[in-house]
């Protein structure tokens, strides 16, 4: 197992600062608040939580000083939000606004939209994704897929699946209903999280299932005949035995290294991308692990059942890694990334 410290003189290409007094923590507003799912807005100065068992998204707003508030500013919830088991968040710019994606486990996707005088959103959905055509089935993970944003994609939990939904206007907000793109393959199982690197190129899955994760290629070329394609086999499978139902994964903006965490375990992992024959692999093991909240804590939660207890949302905005859980609520890491091979 690799020693839960700070990476100062080795070659990992990534450090984190775990001090105690580094790390800001962002409490639930309330006891039943479980946050599942984070995610930083485009600029950085907001946070968003998705709250499962309350059917609610926190807003949390950066301060001048670089930390965020304490409470969140915002929330969205009540009839009119049409939120039903929120699980996941992701944001992207629109034209001179920006848009809010949230993953709903009954088989939804309810996209918000940034009022242009103030930064809230909602708190009606501009757009849903919704009904039998979406082919949606425990809609654990959302994603925008950049470069462009123009796509939003979404894990299938029980059908093992990511689904691609094509936007077809910017005003009004709009996306085809029917995904135009299923990603399958064996080793996804009950996929949970997703997130794709800065440049569009990598797409990782969190495999809850059995305790892995799978990373795919976006394909290029005259074979795609112009379409949005991943795969169709991983260029990586990180079976890590130290892996215990990942739950969400993100990339580093500049080196792609990749961080995922386990709801089954009280740790994040982080694993290293590496040129092996003129392509690209992750490491099979961590280059650092984190510990994310006391032992104890964890020890209590996980007796009880073995699929929780420890981290579960993660985003990354620039130098800033935010991870949330029903536990310790949101606690947010400074890092620092060197270069290396991408």
């Amino acid at each position: 197992m690799i020693p839960d410290k700070i990476r100062t003189a080795d070659n990992s290409g990534i450090e984190i600062d775990a001090s105690d007094d580094a790390v800001q923590s962002l409490a639930p507003p309330g006891n039943l608040q479980r946050f599942e799912g984070i995610a930083f807005s485009s600029s950085g100065n907001i946070i968003g939580v998705a709250t499962s068992d309350t059917n609610t998204v926190f807003l949390f707003r950066r301060k001048a000083n670089g930390l965020f508030e304490d409470t969140p500013y915002w929330s969205i919830n009540g009839p009119s939000s049409g939120l039903n088991y929120p699980h996941d968040v992701s944001f992207s710019l629109s034209g001179d606004t920006e848009l809010l994606a949230v993953a709903q486990r009954g088989g939804a996707i309810a996209i918000y939209e940034k009022n242009r005088p103030n930064d809230n959103y909602g708190p009606d959905p501009v757009f849903e994704i919704c009904g039998p055509k979406t082919k949606l089935s425990f809609s654990d993970g959302v994603a925008f897929v950049p470069p462009n944003n123009d796509y939003l994609a979404a894990c299938n939990l029980e059908i093992g699946s990511i689904s691609f939904y094509r936007r077809i206007s910017r005003s009004p907000i709009s996306f085809r209903l029917e995904p135009v793109f299923e990603l399958k393959h064996r080793s996804l199982s009950h996929p949970d999280g997703l997130a794709f690197s800065q440049c569009g190129r990598w797409l990782a899955v969190a495999n809850h299932g059995n305790h892995s994760v799978s990373i795919f290629q976006r394909r290029k070329g005259i074979f795609t005949g112009g379409k949005l394609k991943y795969g169709p086999a991983p260029v990586t499978i990180i079976k890590d035995p130290v892996l215990r139902h990942p739950h969400s994964v993100a990339f580093t903006p500049e080196t792609n290294h990749l961080v995922v965490t386990n709801a089954g375990a009280n740790y994040f992992s982080i694993y290293e991308p590496k040129r092996q024959n003129f392509k690209m692999r992750w490491s099979q093991s961590p280059v650092l692990q984190k510990t994310v909240g006391p032992d104890s804590v964890f020890k209590e939660v996980n007796a009880r059942n073995k699929m929780e207890g420890g981290p579960k949302g993660i985003a990354i905005h620039r130098s800033s890694l935010a991870i949330c859980s029903p536990e310790h609520g949101v606690k947010i890491y400074s890092f620092r990334e060197r270069h290396v091979a991408r």
